[in-house]
C-alpha cells in the first residue's frame, strides 16, 4: 500500500506541476504591482479563475492528503 500511494503521489505531483504551468497569467508581472490596480493585486482580489483553477485546487488537496497519509504510515512503521 505504501508503494502504491508513493506512485500515486508522484503522478499527482506531475499533474499539479503541469496544471500550474498551463494556467494563464493573471497579471502583468512585478511591474503591475507598482502601477494601477496595485491594491487589488496586493490584497488578493481576483476573479474565479475558471474550471482549470478549480481542478488545480482539487489536485493540490489530493496531494496534501496523500502526503499526510504517507507521513502517518511511515511515522507509525506501517510500511
Amino acid at each position: 500500500m505504501f508503494i502504491l500511494l508513493t506512485i500515486l503521489l508522484f503522478f499527482i505531483a506531475v499533474a499539479l506541476i503541469i496544471l500550474v504551468l498551463i494556467q494563464p497569467d493573471r497579471s502583468q508581472g512585478l511591474a503591475s504591482s507598482f502601477g494601477q490596480g496595485a491594491s487589488s493585486s496586493l490584497f488578493g482580489v481576483s476573479s474565479d479563475g475558471g474550471p482549470l483553477a478549480k481542478i488545480t485546487a482539487w489536485v493540490a488537496a489530493f496531494f496534501i492528503i496523500i502526503s499526510v497519509i504517507l507521513y502517518l504510515l511511515s511515522a507509525h512503521g506501517m510500511f
